[in-house]
């Protein structure tokens, strides 16, 4: 599969490389999964994470939030399996961050995710 390729701020490319496929794909692919809220897709509203629903909420599950993006990172076209997850919270700053490494069809793929939307 191939997808439009999006530049670092989230923007469709329209010059130079405007298409990626194999593990940039994937890459690109999980990254968007994580940001589009539960609900936003308008072909598919029970698509999305609940960031709102269940992860930005008063006294957050820790344990089930990381099951929620880990599932959604699994869930993704080209990942076979997650090889690591290792989130980070730091209360002080007030920052989730997402370390993982991914089994996908084209080989393995490392990435950090800890951009929270900001619906």
């Amino acid at each position: 599969m191939t997808v439009r390729r999006l530049t670092p701020d989230g923007d469709i490319a329209t010059s130079s490389q405007q298409f990626i496929s194999g593990i940039d794909e994937v890459a690109q692919t999980i990254r968007t999964r994580w940001k589009l809220f539960l609900g936003e897709y308008f072909r598919d509203v029970s698509e999305g994470t609940p960031w709102f629903q269940r992860i930005l909420v008063k006294n957050p599950n820790p344990d089930e939030i990381n099951a929620i993006l880990k599932t959604r990172i699994v869930r993704t076209q080209g990942v076979i399996q997650v090889l690591r997850f290792e989130p980070t919270f730091d209360v002080q700053s007030r920052t989730y961050s997402i370390f993982a490494s991914v089994l996908t069809q084209f080989g393995e793929l490392s990435l950090t995710l800890d951009e929270v939307p900001n619906g």
